[in-house]
Parts: structure tokens; C-alpha cells; sequence
């Protein structure tokens, strides 16, 4: 708002405020009014001259001066100073009553109108909320008409017109209400019923106004989208050609001609202009669809539709997340790239899985969570709690290795083609732009916006016109260097220095590790991601795997086999040198045991090491106790028994009694070849 005016009329007679004639900015000037208005203060002051004091000061109220009390001289100096009193007296009081409506201001900020529910322009919103608090200036008049009709110095006034005429004086704020006092009358009345809805132009709500319909809009963003991707000029020539009957368009989809009838206006073609067409191509929400169309769902994804923004974790091995990707700077002699797949802790950004292939298959993935254990192992951490990856390469295992709950508790699954979801994607680029830019040439991408990080491409013309100039190495030192930019990326400074000052990214993944991972079940873990092979256990002990023997944890192993069964499974892991340390062993999908190389001596006690003596304790051990529990289970079990058979049919007969009458025989001697028991046992041998 202006400045405060220095008029006001008290009790029906028209003052000045005290303060406007004795303030600051009138101390520095010399002359006879200054000299006057101090003259007039002093004498208030003493109360010499009741007679020009038209009120005191008090209660937050300014001390006013009869204004007829001024001399000719006063008056015309202060009326050329301050404007013309009786006037100025009316603006003020009105002014002082005008109160900024913020109520008004967020109903018209929220305020939608519209198919689309689009929001009032700002300088809509400026403009209504000054009319409504102007209005309800007004409206603070009506209601204090007594004060009101006071403030005009008058008794009896046409209260409208007085009113209009405040308001078109009233230029404090820049409103655009009527100025006649019927008009603004009406403007009152309506505002009264309806508030601050009745303000809006019905203009903004309106639509009939708008030349070009959506059907038009439809045909132009059709045209728009087709395969050859026609500039905004031929769009409109393609418009007016159908429009004029030398063109027909046609639904691919249903085969159905457009029929140019349905895109008249009272029968009439509607005519646009270049820069029509241009405004429709542009308007936000045809501009979406028409980017999709036209640049493909890559480019629209990481463009154009929005995404999820999400915080780091608090601890490393809550989340990794893994991702493929080609070895660009450097090729294989033939040509051909590297791929590598890599594991990234999601907290540290430390890469704590790495493994190549010339080939991008599955084996690669395995290869990766291999190492990521590899390496987790040798640090005694347990499982991670999240794994982010993408269906590629790792669809196979969604039912097995990557079933939520199964290894890991939780597994996110991403889109192949949504690189921003995968934050591996992004760790990927801050190591190639960082240690690979550092160790290898022409590390970027031929469109990259940074000149520093665009690469050239040297072509070679020779017959097949399709070759270029590429450093070459071989497979082995292209693995090499990657294993070696491995240790360099994750010795060097965590980017987020304020939180991890000084601590490189595998200080930060070791010094923060999740206190609540599941255990680190090797046995499990290998018959997902382990090598594999049928072996045998053989006298009791041992197995063979890799030509390697490795012995049974115990004897009591032999009680978990199946009957007649002495086949198992054998899975293993092979560390960091590629030397398998443990082999686990299954028998029909359930879990055996661990068994460890068979423990080895010398044969010659004087050549005995300390590791001798120790492989002679274990060895002797196991014999010891496979001895012991067979004496146990011997003596537990077998007793040393007889048999013989039994009859227990018995048949009850008692005989008959008859006399016995000697009969006499006559015996003729025959000499038989009787053999021993001795004899006989030696002829049958």
C-alpha cells in the first residue's frame, strides 16, 4: 500500500496529524512553515492554544490538528505537500480499513478450471485476490456505515457513490472493478451470495472459444507421429491436403478411412496455421505422447517420465546390485569385446563381485556371485540382504538361486531397459569415467554432451568399409587390468566425504556391515552355485573330486546313506587360486556332510614336518574312531548266537502190548569196508 495520508476528519471536523508536520524529513529544511509547525507543537504542547488541538495523542491514536486553526500560508503549503485535505481524508479512512485477504489468495491458487483441472495464471490470482479485498473494504464500509459517512465529513451522502467513488481512488493495489456505483452495487451483491467463485471469468471456464477441437488435436498429433517423422511444416501441409479432399488418412489398426466431415466447424474446414499446428505439437500433454512415439520407450524413460527418488542404505550388504556390461576401450585381437558382470555394494559403492566372459551367458552371472563370495567368505560375512537384478541372465534362476527367501531374503528385479533403476548402472559409469578414463584412451561414447568424454572413431577404408581403429589386447591382460582397476576403484575415497571423511569405499563396506545377515550356509550356497559331480564313498572314508580325495566328517556319516547306497553328490567351490578347500555331499537332495582333504603324512619319520605330524593325528583319529564305533555298534547290536530246529508236532500213540515169540535167525557174516569219520573227512577233500 502507499503511504499513510496525514488527513483525518474527528467529530465531523477535517485534522492533520502532529506527526506529518513535525517529521524527520522536514528537520532539515529551513523555513518559515518548519518554523511554524514547531511553533504549533510548542504551544500544544503547553496547552497555551487548546483551541488548534482537535485530538490528543493516545491509545495508539495520532495527535491531530484543527486544520482551519492554519493560517492561509500553512494551509496551501501543506495542501501543495499532501494533497487536497477533504479528499485525501476520504482515501485515508478507506485505505486504513483495507485488510490483504490471504483466504482469497489460496482459494484462487487452488482454484482448477477445465477438462484438465488447469490452474489460474498468477497474474489471475493477483488480480481476484485485490478485487476480493477491495470488495470486502467495501463491505467493511456498508457495515460501519455511521463511521463511514464520519470519515466524508458529511451528515447525509449517497453511500454507492461515494463508495465507487473510493474505490476508483483506491490505487493501492491494482484491481479492475466497476466504476459506476450500479455496477459495483451488483459486483457486491453477487460477491455477497457467492463469494470468491464469482470473480472468475467465465471465459476460463468456457471451452466453445477454443478454435481447434480435440478430434483436430487428434488428427494433428497422428499426423505428427507417422513412421517417417515429418517436420512441423509438413504436418500442416498433410492438414490442409485432407482437409481439401487430396489426402486420406486411415486407421492402421481398424483399416477405418477418417471421414474429414466429422473435422468441420458449421460445415466448414477448420484452417490452421504453421504456428498453430506448432503450439498444438507443443502443448505439454501432446508433446508427452508425441515424444514417446516419435524417440522410442528408451529415450522417453529417461527423459520424460518420471521416477522414484530413493536414499542410500544405513549399512553395506543390505542391498547389492549387480549388472553386466561390454568392455568398450579395449578389444580382443579378432574384434570381439570382453563382457564382465560386476557387484556392487549398494551403501560403500565398493565392487565386491567381478567376473569375464567373451560370451554374455549365464555361466557369466554365476561366475560373479561366485567371486562375490569368494570374497564375503574370506572377510566372514555372512549372506546379503537384498539383490537387485535384472531379468536378463538371471531370469533362469528365479525359481532356485533368486527366489526371494530362498539364498536371499529379499530380490528385486528390474527392467533391461530401465538403466536408472539399476544403481549398478550408475556405478558402472563412476568407475569407467573414473579409474578406466585414468588407465585406457578412448573410454566415453561417441554422442556423449562432454567433449571429454566423447570418443573418436578412426575408420579404416579397406574393402568391407565397416572397420575402425580399436586398442587390442588379449583376453587375459584385458582380465588382468580389470582385476587391477577393481583394487584401485575400491581404495579410492568414498565420494560422500562429509559422512566418510578420509575412508576409501572397502573401509567404508567392511566398517559398516548390516549386524543382521543371515548366516553364511556354504553347504547350501554350493549346490546352487557350486560345481558339480557324482562320486562315491569308498572304505568308509572318503570320496574323490578332481582327482582329490576328501575325507568323511565322521563314520556316523554312513548312518545318513540309503540303504545299499553309497553314490552321492559332490559340490564344491573353488577359492581365490582356483583350489577347492570343501566338498559338500547330498544323497537324494538332502544334505550328507562336509568333507575336508584326507589328512596326508610322510612315510619317512625323518623327514616329518609339523604338518606331518598333524596330517598323522587326523588320520589316526578318524581310524581311531571309525574303530570305536564299530566296536559300539558291535557290542550294541550283535550277540554271538546258536540255532536249532524244533518240532512241534507231536502225534500221541499209545502202542499195543503183544507177546513177543522168539524166532531164531540164522546170521551170515559179511565183512564191511568201515570207515572212520577220520577217512571219510580226508576223502572228501
Amino acid at each position: 500500500m502507499d503511504k499513510e495520508t496525514p488527513y483525518e476528519y474527528y467529530n465531523g471536523k477535517l485534522g492533520i496529524k502532529l506527526k506529518f508536520l513535525i517529521s524527520d524529513k522536514n528537520k532539515h529544511e529551513e523555513s518559515l512553515l518548519l518554523f511554524k509547525y514547531k511553533t504549533l507543537y510548542f504551544r500544544l504542547k503547553s496547552k497555551t492554544s487548546v483551541e488548534t488541538e482537535l485530538r490528543r495523542a493516545c491509545f495508539g491514536q495520532d495527535a491531530l490538528v484543527l486544520f482551519n486553526s492554519l493560517d492561509r500560508e500553512t494551509k496551501d503549503a501543506i495542501t501543495i505537500k499532501f494533497g487536497n485535505p477533504k479528499e485525501e481524508a476520504k482515501k485515508g479512512w478507506f485505505a486504513k480499513q483495507y485488510i490483504a485477504d490471504r483466504r482469497a489468495a489460496e482459494f484462487y491458487m487452488a482454484h482448477t478450471y477445465g477438462e484438465h483441472s488447469k490452474k489460474l495464471d498468477p497474474e489471475y490470482v493477483i488480480q481476484y485476490t485485490h478485487n476480493a479485498s477491495v470488495l470486502n473494504t467495501v463491505l467493511v464500509a456498508k457495515t460501519n456505515r455511521k463511521d463511514y459517512i464520519r470519515a466524508q465529513g458529511a451528515i447525509n451522502i449517497d453511500i454507492w457513490q461515494s463508495l465507487s467513488n473510493d474505490v476508483n481512488a483506491f490505487r493501492e493495489v491494482a484491481h479492475n472493478l466497476p466504476t459506476t456505483k450500479d455496477t459495483l452495487r451488483r459486483k457486491v451483491t453477487q460477491y455477497q451470495k457467492e463469494s470468491y467463485a464469482s470473480l472468475i471469468s467465465g471465459k476460463l471456464i468456457t471451452q466453445n472459444a477454443i478454435k481447434r477441437t480435440s478430434k483436430i488435436e487428434s488428427l494433428v498429433v497422428s499426423l505428427y507421429c507417422i513412421p517417417n517423422k515429418p517436420y512441423v511444416e509438413t504436418t500442416h501441409e498433410m492438414y490442409h491436403d485432407f482437409m481439401a479432399g487430396n489426402l486420406d488418412v486411415a486407421n492402421i489398426k481398424t483399416g477405418e478411412l477418417y471421414d474429414r466431415a466429422k473435422f468441420f466447424k458449421n460445415g466448414e474446414p477448420v484452417e490452421l496455421s504453421v504456428a498453430t499446428i506448432w503450439n498444438i505439437i507443443n502443448a505439454p500433454h501432446n508433446n508427452l505422447i508425441i515424444k514417446k512415439q516419435r524417440n522410442g520407450a528408451y529415450d522417453f524413460n529417461h527423459k520424460n517420465r518420471p521416477h522414484a527418488n530413493r536414499t542410500a542404505p544405513n549399512y553395506s550388504m543390505s542391498k547389492i546390485s549387480l549388472d553386466d556390461r561390454d568392455i568398450m576401450h579395449t578389444k580382443l585381437p579378432d574384434g570381439s569385446k570382453v563382457m564382465a558382470y560386476y557387484a556392487f555394494d549398494d551403501l560403500s559403492g565398493a565392487m565386491i563381485g567381478i567376473a569375464h566372459s567373451k560370451s554374455k551367458n549365464h555361466q557369466l552371472y554365476i561366475d560373479c556371485i561366485k567371486n562375490m563370495f569368494q570374497f564375503t567368505s574370506s572377510k566372514a560375512i555372512g549372506i546379503p540382504m537384498q539383490l537387485e537384478v535384472e531379468h536378463h541372465l538371471v531370469s533362469d534362476f528365479k525359481d532356485g538361486l533368486m527366489m526371494a527367501g530362498n539364498i536371499f531374503p529379499f530380490v528385486r528385479w528390474c527392467n533391461a531397459t530401465n538403466s536408472q533403476e539399476k544403481y549398478a548402472e550408475r556405478l558402472i559409469g563412476t568407475k569407467k569415467y573414473g579409474v578406466e578414463k585414468s588407465n585406457n584412451q578412448n573410454v566415453g561414447r561417441h554422442y556423449s554432451r562432454l567433449d571429454s568424454n566423447r570418443t573418436t572413431l578412426q575408420k579404416i577404408f579397406d574393402e568391407q568399409n565397416d572397420n575402425y581403429k580399436d586398442a587390442k589386447a588379449s583376453y587375459e591382460q584385458i582380465v588382468a587390468n580389470e582385476m587391477q582397476e577393481q583394487m584401485q576403484y575400491n581404495n579410492q575415497l568414498h565420494p560422500n566425504k562429509e559422512r566418510y571423511a578420509g575412508k576409501t569405499r572397502l573401509q567404508v563396506f567392511l566398517e559398516n556391515i548390516n549386524p543382521n545377515l543371515p548366516k553364511f550356509d556354504k553347504s547350501y550356497l554350493a549346490k546352487y552355485i557350486g560345481s558339480h559331480t557324482e562320486t562315491s564313498i569308498r572304505r568308509s572314508q572318503y570320496v574323490t573330486v578332481q582327482y582329490q580325495k576328501y575325507q568323511l566328517e565322521s563314520a556316523n556319516v554312513l548312518h545318513l546313506l540309503a540303504p545299499n547306497n553309497y553314490n552321492v553328490d559332490a559340490y564344491y567351490m573353488t577359492d581365490n587360486q582356483g583350489k577347492i578347500n570343501e566338498v559338500f555331499l547330498y544323497q537324494k537332495e538332502r544334505f550328507i556332510c562336509k568333507c575336508e582333504p584326507v589328512p596326508t603324512f610322510n612315510r619317512a619319520n625323518a623327514e616329518w614336518t609339523d604338518t606331518d605330524k598333524q596330517g598323522y593325528e587326523n588320520a589316526t583319529k578318524y581310524i581311531s574312531q571309525f574303530d570305536k564305533i564299530v566296536k559300539e555298534h558291535t557290542a550294541n547290536t550283535m550277540e554271538k548266537v546258536t540255532v536249532f530246529r524244533t518240532n512241534d508236532n507231536y502225534i500221541d500213540v499209545t502202542p499195543e502190548v503183544v507177546e513177543q515169540i522168539p524166532i531164531e535167525e540164522t546170521f551170515e557174516m559179511e565183512y564191511l569196508n568201515i570207515q572212520t569219520e577220520r577217512s571219510r573227512a580226508i576223502n572228501d577233500l
